[in-house]
């Protein structure tokens, strides 16, 4: 039976109840109403099951981690990353989302530290994982990498206007933890460089006057200081500077894939052309914060 028809089906039910109960009692009433909500619950697990079963994947035999289910590692690190309960969000987490949908699978979450994402595909415990993963050479040894999703830019956040590499020079300085620039911005800055674990310590730092300047990523740096308001703070990329190569060649954000999957990472790069060509990909990519050349068709590169 279709949806609307069960439920015409359903109000003649129920007021066939209320007629038969008119009286002083209720409980004929409270039966209509259950029956009600009953049968329209049942109409939508109906249409929901059929929706699924005339879903057509984009690519047919997918192998994942649990059948039916994209299953992502996924840590909070917005706007790229964020958990909202048995869902992910955030820009990346959108765009998962969509690839999910285009093969027929439901996304399933595997919570956890940013330090356990990688693992996680190595081991085969998730089929990808999202949070502004970095293409690299050594990343590249170790599981698949996409296509690039999001182009990201260092950026240099301040109260004294610093932006420039050079204006680092003398200044307390906070990075965080896993970014492929702190080598580089340690042979800048020395002793002055500070490496935190988490983005909100960091930005309370530099409210505090604790530090002088943040290299972070833009998006990244105005979800933060939505959280953590510096007054006075401006976000700045400075211009290409050799000493430390994120500045000549922005790191490149993808969704990695376990080794022995390379099926699984054909359909994600094959998926976000579909995204990028109907425009999903600059609409998600606008929505939370980016600029559209952010997921621009770029060369691949390897950090």
């Amino acid at each position: 039976m279709h949806r609307k028809a069960m439920k015409f089906a359903v109000l003649i039910a129920a007021g066939s109840l209320a007629l038969a109960g008119c009286s002083s009692d209720d409980s004929a009433t409270d039966t209509a109403e259950e029956t009600t909500a009953a049968a329209e619950e049942t109409a939508d697990a109906e249409e929901t099951a059929t929706d699924t079963a005339d879903c057509v994947p984009a690519h047919a035999g997918l192998a994942t981690v649990d059948a039916g289910f994209l299953t992502v590692a996924a840590y909070e690190y917005p706007p790229f990353a964020s958990i909202d309960g048995e869902s992910i969000t955030g820009a990346e987490g959108e765009i998962l989302n969509a690839i999910a949908a285009l093969e027929c699978l439901d996304v399933k979450v595997q919570p956890g530290s940013g330090a356990a994402m990688i693992p996680a595909i190595e081991s085969g415990r998730a089929d990808t994982t999202m949070g502004s993963w970095y293409r690299t050479a050594e990343r590249a040894k170790i599981v698949l990498l996409s296509e690039p999703v999001i182009i990201d830019q260092l950026t240099l956040i301040s109260v004294d206007g610093v932006d420039t590499i050079e204006g680092l020079v003398g200044k307390k300085v906070g990075s965080t933890l896993g970014f492929l620039w702190n080598e580089d911005l340690e042979n800048v800055v020395g002793d002055d460089l500070s490496l935190y674990e988490t983005t909100q310590s960091m930005y309370a730092d530099l409210a505090s006057g604790r530090i002088d300047v943040i290299v972070d990523t833009y998006p990244s740096a105005q979800s933060a200081l939505a959280v953590t308001p510096v007054e006075g703070a401006a976000s700045v990329v400075p211009a290409p500077d050799e000493r430390v190569l994120s500045t000549t060649m922005p790191g490149q954000t993808n969704f990695p894939v376990n080794l022995d999957n390379p099926d699984l990472v054909a359909a994600i790069n094959d998926n976000l052309n579909t995204l990028r060509a109907d425009g999903t990909l600059e609409s998600i990519a606008v929505e939370w914060g980016f600029s559209p050349t952010a997921v621009a068709v770029t060369e691949p590169n390897l950090l």
